[in-house]
């Protein structure tokens, strides 16, 4: 007998339909084997798929696994917020719409995450969700840069040497160009650079600028992750906890009471584009909170059938 599961697939980061970065969510996952969910992640061939299962820990409400075309990861930030955007608006957790309070904690392989939902400045019917990430741990990374710049299609003089290049707890590398022309220059050798990316234990390169953008965006930036399965990830939401913490690590976004509010914009030369809200807090003699938000869109539903 032929099994169904119900499907959505949304676009998270966007406020309008085929923009931002897509995600398929399968909503009853309990009964998959991890080859089954594989599969069905391949199947749709997107940069990640969501699995939802029932919580295996006390205090989470849900569990959610997330798979690229190539393997399972430990952090997703768009499906995570893709999954609860597709969630609440099947009815589960409506608290979450109800009162601007509640929160969703889930379990995950990377570690507990916090989500919750606001109604999106100006619209009544849409919604913002955000994600209470993983505190941010960056340190310096050496790397050839000489041999990074060839995979990446660019010289040596196109970084900016003043900022440095960091890895982050989930092991991407952030690096910054001087400018957006170079930004959107980036033209990867993608079969090296997955190379290069497994003998470095990196899962992926945050490539990123704030240099030469409209005043209310602080950074702008391109995500390659090849080794993954995904040359170019159109908008990658874990990376941006750590990016937003970096620029306030810097000094390239003031903060006030403690708080600094980030706009951030990932966007490919001729592909989709997302915004990134972060909101990163400072805890004296502890470091950094981050909380991610944007808006998502549900592009498709329908049942998967093997």
């Amino acid at each position: 007998m032929d099994r169904s599961l119900e499907y959505a697939v949304v676009d998270a980061f966007a406020d309008r339909s085929f923009n931002g970065n897509a995600a398929a969510v399968i909503f009853e996952a309990a009964d998959l084997s991890d080859g089954e969910m594989a599969s069905i992640a391949r199947e749709f061939n997107l940069s990640e798929t969501t699995f939802v299962l029932p919580p295996a820990e006390q205090g989470a409400a849900v569990r959610f696994r997330w798979f690229t075309p190539g393997a399972e990861v430990d952090m997703c930030g768009h499906a995570t917020l893709a999954a609860v955007h597709a969630l609440t608006e099947a009815g589960r957790f409506a608290m979450l719409r109800v009162d601007p309070d509640a929160i969703l904690p889930i379990q995950t392989r990377g570690g507990r995450l916090l989500a919750r939902t606001e109604r999106a400045p100006g619209h009544s019917d849409n919604w913002l969700v955000w994600l209470d990430l993983c505190r941010p741990v960056l340190k310096t990374r050496a790397l050839n840069m000489d041999k990074l710049a060839r995979l990446l299609g660019l010289t040596i003089e196109a970084f900016d040497q003043a900022l440095p290049v960091m890895q982050t707890q989930d092991d991407d590398v952030l690096l910054f160009v001087q400018d957006l022309p170079t930004l959107f220059s980036v033209m990867p050798s993608f079969g090296e650079l997955a190379d290069f990316q497994e003998r470095q234990r990196i899962r992926g390169f945050c490539v990123a600028t704030v240099n030469g953008l409209a005043p209310s965006v602080q950074v702008q930036s391109r995500f390659f992750c090849p080794a993954l399965g995904v040359n170019e990830d159109p908008v990658t939401g874990s990376v941006h906890g750590p990016l937003a913490t970096y620029l306030v690590i810097n000094e390239l976004v003031p903060m006030r009471q403690h708080v600094a509010a980030v706009s951030c914009i990932q966007a490919s030369p001729a592909g989709r584009a997302g915004l990134v809200r972060a909101l990163v807090t400072q805890k004296p003699g502890e470091g950094y909170d981050v909380r991610i938000g944007g808006q998502c869109i549900t592009t498709m539903h329908g049942r998967l059938t093997f």
